[in-house]
Parts: structure tokens; sequence; C-alpha cells
């Protein structure tokens, strides 16, 4: 297990407490409703298994809209169990979260994640009775790694061509995207030198290549969100920190992106370096707490049917 591998281990050890043990996370009063480790794809059960949040006061027989959350990890580690204060947060806004845990590197490459992730979308398709999901109003979100999957899993989703492929179908469609701190551009991850050389590191975990090899990877067209968005991408708050120690540099193409393609979507910048990668995680300070009441409207607009 290389350094990068530990790091990333270990930066859900050190963020435990801030980002799940504040005392603004105990939603005191408000009973939820949480069915953990539920399994979505038999061929790998003890990676493919997935927790669904809600709150009980909003269940009352009918029928919710879906965030479908991705964790963040650097691709090789995390865990939705770190996502814990975040899924209730989101719960109380009236929402059915469906937290997801996918396949990591380096034991599984491309395109296993992407493709056991259509998995769990159609899951949620399957089991939209069952849990009063309102599949007309599903928001696609992520943080970090996170954000990558559920930026690639809204263009799938939106392209025939994609999924013949992949060898994937799936029925859903994603109304809005919640994208933190993410890495949109594999091969900028490949080339860029961010701390310690992790990302050429995670970019070989994930692919079993070197940025040389890139060209003639059959899984390339995977490696930019930007190049492969079209029209039908989903209305998109993009989150991101000016000064980010991880994903440097992959904002700005997502941007150019979503206004070539006439996309809606709004934006939040962090400018200090203390408010860094998937600050809003923290819950506290300016920043975080900003971005978090954008959210949470950006959810509500959502919910409420005031996105285009």
């Amino acid at each position: 297990m290389g350094f990068h591998n530990l790091f990333f281990k270990a930066i859900d050890a050190v963020y435990e407490r801030p980002q799940n043990g504040r005392k603004c996370t105990r939603f005191s009063g408000i009973e939820f409703d949480v069915k953990t480790d539920i399994v979505y794809e038999s061929s790998l059960p003890e990676v493919c298994r997935l927790d669904v949040y809600r709150a009980k006061d909003c269940i009352c027989g009918k029928k919710l809209p879906v965030l479908f959350y991705l964790h963040g990890g650097g691709f090789v580690a995390g865990d939705k169990y770190h996502r814990r204060a975040f899924s209730k947060w989101v719960a109380t806004q009236g929402y059915a979260v469906v937290n997801v845990n996918y396949a990591l590197g380096p034991q599984y490459k491309f395109p296993v994640p992407q493709t056991k992730l259509i998995s769990a979308l159609n899951w949620v398709t399957d089991h939209a009775e069952e849990f009063g999901f309102d599949l007309s109003r599903v928001c696609v979100g992520g943080d970090s790694a996170g954000a990558y999957y559920a930026s690639v899993l809204a263009c799938i989703v939106g392209s025939a061509e994609l999924q013949n492929m992949l060898g994937v179908h799936t029925q859903i469609n994603f109304g809005a995207a919640l994208l933190n701190c993410g890495v949109y551009d594999m091969e900028l991850l490949a080339r860029k030198v961010i701390l310690f050389d992790a990302g050429r590191k995670v970019f070989k975990d994930m692919t079993g290549i070197n940025a040389s090899g890139i060209p003639l990877y059959r899984w390339n067209f995977l490696f930019s969100v930007p190049d492969i968005m079209n029209r039908s991408f989903p209305s998109t708050l993009l989150i991101h920190s000016e000064k980010d120690i991880l994903c440097v540099g992959q904002a700005e193409a997502m941007l150019s992106a979503l206004r070539e393609n006439g996309i809606q979507f709004c934006e939040y910048k962090s400018t200090r370096l203390k408010d860094n990668h998937c600050f809003s995680l923290m819950w506290k300070g300016r920043a975080a707490e900003e971005c978090n009441a954008i959210i949470k409207a950006f959810l509500s607009d959502f919910s409420e049917g005031r996105l285009s």
C-alpha cells in the first residue's frame, strides 16, 4: 500500500469528528428511518452496498425527492459511513438520501466503479415504491472522487451511446447535480503534480496505465467529464476551492463546459487556504456555513420544481 493510499484513508479518521461529531450534526428531536448496508449488486456483495436515510416526519406516505450521493476518498479509500451527518442533514430537508459505496482502486479499475454504480441507480428504480422514491426528482451528488463519479454518471445517464459503450442501461434521469470539490478530468490528475505525486499514483491505481498510455486506453472516454457532457446534463451546483490542495484546476474546465452546453448552474468558490478541499463538510466557519446555506436552497429549489 502506497503513501497516497494511507493518506486518503487517514483523512477519514482525522475528519470524522468535525464531519460527524459536532453539536449541529446531532439533529436533536428528529427521528430518522435508516436502512444500512443494502446490497445493490450481488456480484460484489461486500463492496456494492448502500444506505437509505429518511426523516420519519417526512415519510407520511408521500413520495420523496432523492439525493443519490457518492462519498469521496481519492478513488482508493472512503466509505458511506463518513457521510452519515450529511445524509441526515439532507434528509431533514424532506429528501430520501441514497448514500452509496462503490468499487475502490487499486483492486477495481475503470470501468468497474462506473458500471456497478449504474446497478445502484437501477436498484433505486426497482425499489422506488418500497422507499417512496420520486423518480421524477432525482439529484445526483458527490464530493471529491465522488463528484467525479456523480458527474460522469450524469453524462452516462444522458447518453444512449455511452451506455452502449459500457454495456449498461438505466431508465433514471437526473434533474440536478450537486458537485463538491471534484475531479472532472482524470488526465489532468495524471499529469499535474499534486501532493507527493498522489494524482499520478491514483490514476495508475484506477487504470493500470501511466499518462503516456492514455491515447490507446480502451476506457479513455471516461476521463474527461467536460468532453462528454451534452445538453442533457442536469442543473448543477458546483462547489470548489480556489486553493484546493487536491483538485486544483479541476473546476475551470467544468464551468466552461456547463456554459458551452447551456446548462443552468450556480457555483460557490472558497478563496481562503483554510477553506480547502470539501470545506463544507466541516460545517463550521463562514465559507462552510455560506456554502451549506446555498446547498440547502439549491435542494429546495429542485424539490419544489424551481430549477429548469
